[in-house]
């Protein structure tokens, strides 16, 4: 451990600051401008990142897996806020989805139009536009977009699920981050919902 003691701006009173050895010679290194210390910054930097990225990926996948939202709430659902206590006895806030009354009706409404009578997302999204006082949109109007997204968001079986993109592209199911089954009130049940799958398979 390194000691530097300075003065206040105000005082004569010493102030003891502390810092570690690796990084007071990284910070040394910068002034004498000696050779590779671009490297080793740039190393320790990096390790410091992977290492930040991989304890932020656990604690995501810890908090999907109990079964907790992460993020605003999809369409159809809103999030509870409750206090948790987690194995080392800290207190969290989490949220868990919970039916909203009047648009969860909207979301089985959709399941019912796609995986029963078979329509495609833009004749759904059509039959919304027509009454939005009953069918509320989630923006403006319904949009084909929409109504998919709806469709194929796994959440609406009362599972949380994550990771369901990878660089921006759809991942393989297999690679989800899930939690088990009834984390949340289901609006759909699975037959439907796979069903509805099946439909979405053709892209319209």
């Amino acid at each position: 451990m390194t000691i530097r003691f300075s003065c206040c701006e105000h005082t004569d009173t010493p102030m003891v600051e502390t810092r570690p050895q690796r990084w007071s010679r990284l910070w040394a290194n910068l002034w004498t401008k000696r050779p590779g210390v671009a490297e080793e910054g740039r190393d320790a930097l990096a390790r410091h990142h992977a290492e930040t990225t991989r304890r932020a990926r656990e604690a995501m996948i810890g908090i999907v897996r109990a079964g907790y939202q992460i993020g605003p709430p999809p369409y159809g659902y809103r999030a509870l806020r409750i206090r948790v206590t987690d194995p080392s006895g800290r207190s969290k806030l989490r949220a868990v989805l919970v039916p909203d009354w009047q648009t969860a009706a909207v979301v089985r409404q959709i399941f019912v139009w796609r995986a029963d009578d078979g329509l495609t997302f833009a004749a759904v999204a059509a039959r919304l536009n027509a009454d939005l006082r009953q069918y509320p949109a989630p923006c403006r109007s319904w949009t084909a977009k929409a109504v998919r997204r709806i469709v194929t968001n796994v959440k609406y079986t009362g599972r949380q699920v994550w990771a369901r993109t990878a660089a921006g592209r759809p991942a393989p199911a297999e690679q989800w981050v899930t939690s088990a089954p009834n984390a949340h009130e289901p609006l759909i049940d699975e037959r439907r919902f796979e069903l509805a799958q099946l439909r979405a398979g053709a892209g319209r």
